[in-house]
């Protein structure tokens, strides 16, 4: 199949016109938009990409893929067309079959049943791994880089770091010496990996004779069931917990070494994107006492309320519809009125 052909598959469930839709452009325009994003409301790698393209103010077609397992029907980005597209993009990458609480495909391997998914339509290309999505559209867009030639290397550092964090742990995962998550986020996810397996599975009994399709669903399956293993180790939940706080120390350390508003200095850059995003689910989560709390970590303090009002961030996250569900760490988030919001919106996702 040529990539026209894989992207009409990956697209024909995605029927919803809620959640399928032009970004960024002018709805009349008969011009196809050059970058179409397979991505989740929820999924915090998928906010990296939505932020960059908000950032650089470019259009793109949007496909808000639904993650939530239902009786009858698997995550979107389960499904064998989507699974198809996302392997065109990394046809000789290790599958990731193991589990650390991290998302980084970098340490990982290669998950072909996430998001985001990024096809670019001029170089018919596809593009995974958020961190490569991201440097993408930067090199591939006109205006001011967020990669500066000048600070490629510290800006792929400060990337790093956070890319790093484990991040699936603490969302998924409950501290052993006292659960702070959002109650909602706690009963909803509990006892996900096993429904995700059992998802999966339906799925692989109709991929007979598909032997890429069934590995990627068999890497998965290991995945998840490492997963299951990881919440339930207190070890390696209070430590990847340790390595959250750890993560914001390296940001105040880095905000430090110079006298700028921004992780490198006095240029908005990818690094700020990250940390941005990074930051913003530690808060929602109730880990934000990193900074919070902690009075050797003003500059951190100071750095979150300019980054949370950065315009991409608020479209790109914050005002995304669905990316978060109500929380008591959020002010804006929490009371009725942020639950009935919430509750609406999930009902126009599921139309």
């Amino acid at each position: 199949m040529n990539l026209s052909e894989l992207v009409a598959a990956a697209n024909e469930p995605f029927t919803s016109r809620y959640r399928n839709r032009l970004v960024n452009g002018e709805a009349a325009s008969d011009q196809e938009p050059r970058f179409e994003l397979y991505h989740a409301a929820p999924s915090l790698c998928s906010m990296k990409v939505r932020t960059v393209l908000a950032e650089k103010r470019l259009p793109y077609y949007s496909h808000d893929l639904n993650l939530m397992i239902r009786k009858a029907e698997a995550p979107e980005c389960y499904m064998p067309g989507y699974v198809r597209l996302r392997l065109e993009g990394a046809p000789d990458a290790v599958l990731a079959s193991g589990y650390t609480g991290q998302s980084s495909m970098t340490t990982e391997g290669f998950d072909p049943c996430v998001v985001p998914t990024l096809v670019d339509h001029e170089t018919e290309r596809v593009v995974v791994d958020s961190a490569k999505i991201c440097a993408y559209i930067d090199e591939h867009s006109e205006g001011e880089r967020l990669i500066p030639e000048a600070l490629s290397n510290e800006v792929g550092a400060q990337i790093a770091l956070v890319d790093q964090a484990p991040h699936v742990a603490v969302l998924y995962g409950a501290h052993p010496d006292g659960d702070v998550r959002p109650p909602a986020l706690g009963r909803n996810i509990a006892g996900v990996h096993a429904k995700k397996i059992a998802a999966i599975e339906g799925l692989k009994a109709q991929a007979s004779g598909d032997e890429k399709l069934t590995a990627a669903y068999d890497s998965k399956i290991a995945k998840e069931a490492g997963g299951a293993d990881f919440m339930l180790d207190a070890d390696r939940m209070r430590e990847a917990h340790r390595a959250m706080d750890a993560h914001v120390a390296e940001l105040e350390d880095q905000l430090a070494s110079h006298a700028g508003p921004w992780a490198l200095g006095e240029r908005f850059t990818m690094a700020d994107v990250m940390w941005t995003v990074s930051l913003f689910r530690m808060k929602w989560l109730g880990i934000g006492g990193a900074w919070e709390e902690n009075a050797s970590r003003r500059r951190v303090r100071g750095y979150v309320e300019r980054a949370f009002e950065r315009p991409s961030f608020r479209a790109g996250v914050f005002d995304w519809p669905g990316a978060y569900p109500p929380s008591p760490h959020v002010p804006e988030m929490s009371g009725l009125g942020a639950t009935i919001r919430f509750v609406l919106e999930m009902f126009r996702r599921s139309r």
